[in-house]
Parts: structure tokens; C-alpha cells; sequence
């Protein structure tokens, strides 16, 4: 048994560029779109964010590998505002490297107790 402490790692990250985006698709719902200037996007953006017009952030994408525990990605997959691919339970095969545990954020593992519960999960 592995066991794992919670991540995550940014793979790929909008630059500038998209706040532009968000700005042009935006502007179309406020009719405003005379007011698009070479640096108005990022105030636009924080102004629908503080209006929580949030759906216009949808022309906006990254991508994200978080390493979490199933329950954190049933609640993660719920939400439509995104494309999710997670590790299958029905085509994996863990007898090849054995299961991995991921430890709970609220659990508070001291780095010499990790073979007890190594010891725990091979009995």
C-alpha cells in the first residue's frame, strides 16, 4: 500500500490573453462592447466576478491534475462547469503496483507513524 498526501499540479494556464476573451464575450451580455480598450479586460473581469456573473469566466479553460480521494472527486464532478478525466476503479489494474491510499487532510500523519498504517493496510 502507497500512501499519498493530496495535490495538485496546474498543467496548463490561460495567460493574458484570455482575460480578452472574457472581456469580448462578456461585454456582449452588457452591450459595452465600445469600451473594450488595450487594458480594460482586467478590470472587466474583476467587476463580473464581484457581480458573481461568473458564467462569462466559461469561455476559459485550464487544466489541472489534482491527486485527491474519491469522495473530494464525486463532489468535483458535479459541477458542469467543467470536462473531467479521473482513474478508473473498473479498468485499473492494482495488483500490478498495489493500491494507493490517499491520506485525509484533516489526518494529521507524523512522518514516523507512516508504517502503521502501511502495516494497517497489507493485513
Amino acid at each position: 500500500m502507497q500512501l499519498i498526501k493530496p495535490s495538485y499540479e496546474i498543467l496548463s494556464c490561460p495567460d493574458a490573453s484570455i482575460l480578452k476573451l472574457i472581456e469580448m464575450a462578456g461585454r456582449v451580455c452588457y452591450k459595452s462592447e465600445d469600451k473594450i480598450t488595450d487594458d480594460s479586460a482586467p478590470k472587466f473581469c474583476r467587476m463580473i466576478l464581484s457581480r458573481q456573473h461568473e458564467s462569462v469566466i466559461e469561455h476559459a479553460s485550464m487544466t489541472v491534475r489534482f491527486v485527491v480521494d474519491r469522495g473530494f472527486t464525486h463532489e468535483l464532478v458535479r459541477h458542469r462547469l467543467a470536462s473531467f478525466s479521473q482513474e478508473s476503479t473498473r479498468y485499473c489494474n492494482y495488483s500490478k503496483k498495489g493500491i494507493q491510499f490517499i491520506i485525509p487532510p484533516w489526518l494529521d500523519i507524523e512522518p514516523g507513524n507512516y508504517s502503521i498504517w502501511s502495516d494497517f493496510g497489507s493485513s
